[in-house]
């Protein structure tokens, strides 16, 4: 770790891999998710936005727009991230369709897509397998919690055993996956939390994403809260058990996110998350503290 602090960044893989920052531009494919089209549910889980978790992104052939949104992060390159819903939730030829496009713009240099463990069929995996030899490939696992009452309770439609296998088949086909995992969901404490990212460290994956559960307008989660049935974590509370669950994770694991970012306008609670910049300031702080 050459960054000073607990952890790996992103930031440092990108400039070792590419020789410069990059950034990503948060792209809308137009996709949805089994539990949201009736296939599991309708709705989704209890924390999604009407966007799918893709508040910032925008349609996926507005590049410019995209990149527009980053006017103050000067970069030479990008990456393509198909963010909102599950994006292999689709035919191939359709998600290929969109991949194809994006590619032809010469600052894109690699591709991310989220996506959920039970949206990856056969025929996907052979496709993302021979995509990940064309260009720099990620796929964004959403795992949130590898406890099953947890899963259960937010609404997610899978197991940790469903993405523990397509977890490995993405690793065994050499495709790298961030896996995305939310602190402070309905019914967890930190030991429930600790012990997701002790999983994560047995698995190795090439990169984590660390979400604060946060509580959008017009969701389930926002009725509980309203109810007085569920209490977001505070930012205190937050910064310890990141700090711990990083000194799990090690420096084997590189680190793209270390908090959510809700939409002002729809966000209910915590207030906190707003002020990112605060947040992370805080929280290198501490790790200073914990260094010591």
């Amino acid at each position: 770790m050459d960054n000073g602090l607990k952890y790996n960044s992103i930031t440092e893989y990108y400039k070792k891999t590419f020789g410069h920052s990059v950034y990503k531009l948060a792209l809308d494919i137009a996709s949805t998710c089994p539990n949201r089209d009736g296939s599991l549910g309708y709705g989704g889980c209890i924390y999604c936005s009407a966007k799918g978790s893709g508040d910032y992104a925008v349609a996926a052939l507005q590049l410019d727009v995209a990149k527009s949104k980053l006017k103050d992060k000067a970069s030479h390159k990008y990456i393509a991230y198909f963010q909102s819903f599950s994006n292999t939730y689709m035919p191939v030829n359709k998600l290929n369709t969109y991949v194809e496009q994006v590619l032809k713009d010469s600052e894109i240099c690699g591709i991310s897509i989220a996506t959920r463990p039970d949206c990856i069929n056969d025929e996907m995996l052979l496709y993302l397998s021979s995509l990940s030899k064309q260009t720099h490939l990620v796929i964004e696992l959403g795992l949130q919690s590898a406890n099953d009452n947890t899963l259960q309770i937010i609404g997610r439609g899978h197991t940790y055993k469903q993405f523990e296998e397509t977890f490995y088949r993405l690793k065994d086909n050499n495709i790298k996956v961030c896996v995305h995992i939310m602190n402070g969901l309905p019914s967890e404490n930190i030991q429930d939390m600790l012990y997701t990212a002790t999983v994560l460290c047995e698995l190795k994956p090439h990169s984590v994403k660390i979400h604060c559960t946060y509580i959008p307008k017009g969701t389930i989660l926002e009725q509980m809260y309203l109810k007085g049935d569920y209490k977001p974590l505070e930012m205190q509370e937050y910064i310890e058990i990141v700090a711990k669950q990083l000194k799990i994770l090690g420096d084997k694991i590189y680190i793209e996110r270390l908090t959510g970012d809700g939409e002002r306008s729809t966000l209910i609670a915590p207030e906190w998350t707003l002020h990112k910049r605060y947040f992370l300031n805080q929280l290198n702080k501490y790790l200073a503290k914990m260094k010591k």
